[in-house]
């Protein structure tokens, strides 16, 4: 017997019927003598270009031991099945047990992944940076005034200002004044 790798893509509107086809290959297999080593519900994804006019299809995986007869009947039920959109059986030289690499990504997309009210996604990292924003932004507003503060404060440093600087006409004066003592010294 030899080893299998079967994925395929189911339409978007079948979603509920994956496990189902799932259960349904890995009855095919076991009939026939084989073993399922390996079998996944990835789950929704988007597909990287649009197959039959959908943009999103729920995945599938299996890791199976059978031999040619098998697989001959799961190919038949791949043509005759539409709820299918595509499907791909390789030949693998061992077995694998393990979780797919599709499905632990899948995973950490959904881990990492929040929706917010207005169902926009945010990573945790995101929510971090504008949870700290806010902290800083709320510790910058207390050490600030406040508007009414800042404008009194300005009123009185231009009143401050007046007061001390002596008037235009008086400075022109003293100008003057220096300027005919100097003429004055002169022989």
């Amino acid at each position: 017997m030899r080893h299998y790798e079967i994925v395929f893509i189911v339409h978007p509107d079948q979603t509920d019927q994956t496990q189902s086809i799932l259960n349904k290959f890995t009855s095919i297999v076991t009939e026939s003598g084989g073993s399922v080593h390996r079998s996944e519900n990835i789950g929704s994804r988007k597909l990287a270009y649009p197959i039959q006019d959908q943009f999103k299809a729920t995945y599938a995986l299996m890791n199976v031991e059978c031999n040619k007869e098998a697989i001959d009947e799961i190919k038949s039920s791949f043509k005759f099945n539409d709820s299918i959109l595509r499907d791909l059986i390789l030949l693998q030289k061992k077995a694998y047990a393990d979780s797919s690499a599709l499905l632990k990504q899948t995973k950490d997309e959904e881990d990492s992944v929040d929706y917010s009210s207005e169902n926009k996604r945010k990573t945790k990292k995101e929510k971090e940076v504008e949870s700290s924003v806010k902290n800083t932004d709320e510790d910058k507003s207390e050490d600030l005034p406040s508007k009414d503060e800042k404008l009194d404060s300005d009123k009185n440093t231009d009143e401050d200002k007046s007061e001390d600087l002596p008037s235009k006409d008086e400075k022109l004066d003293s100008d003057k004044n220096t300027d005919e003592d100097k003429s004055e010294d002169l022989p």
